[in-house]
């Protein structure tokens, strides 16, 4: 076989399985039913993802939304996300505390952590969906550390959470 058309396959093959990978963690993808979802609040209403966790729907009280695990937790600390991207970039917060996420963007919001795409450095903060402006997601830190996060829709828009005792 040509030595240029066996190479111009394997950066082909190389291609697609990048593009692949990349792919799977797109908006739009469909989750397995045993993964737990986080609530996803869209212009201040708090909407269950799914009720596939087999935790009930509860509707929050005045002021507070509902934590992934059904906790009514209030947001101590908030963090917009603008066409601009993330802002503050960096908020510190003692660890327990529940960060508040706001699309005021007019593009799609799904906060993660890093790193893009695999979202690893702390499993577990993840908003499994993309939402429009309006739309909010709530994460409680336990851990102490310094967390990289990104919006998965735009994943060059970056933010840290920092997490104190």
């Amino acid at each position: 076989m040509n030595r240029k058309v066996l190479v111009g396959i394997i950066v082909l093959l190389a291609g697609l399985a990048v593009g692949w990978f990349v792919l799977q963690g797109a908006p739009g993808q469909t989750l397995p039913a045993a993964v737990p979802t986080p609530t996803v609040s869209q212009a201040g209403t708090s909407l269950p993802q799914d009720n596939t966790s087999g935790i009930p729907d509860v509707s929050p009280a005045a002021g507070e939304t509902m934590e992934k695990g059904g906790a009514p937790v209030i947001a101590a600390s908030a963090v917009a996300y603008t066409d601009s991207g993330f802002t503050p970039n960096t908020v510190t917060v003692k660890a327990g505390t529940a960060v508040r996420f706001t699309n005021q963007s007019n593009r799609g919001m799904w906060v993660a952590s890093g790193v893009h795409p695999t979202h690893q450095l702390l499993p577990g903060f993840d908003q499994l969906k993309s939402v429009a402006k309006g739309g909010t997601y709530d994460y409680t830190f336990a851990e102490v550390g310094k967390w990289q996060y990104h919006n998965h829709v735009n994943a060059t828009d970056l933010g840290y959470v920092v997490v104190t005792q």
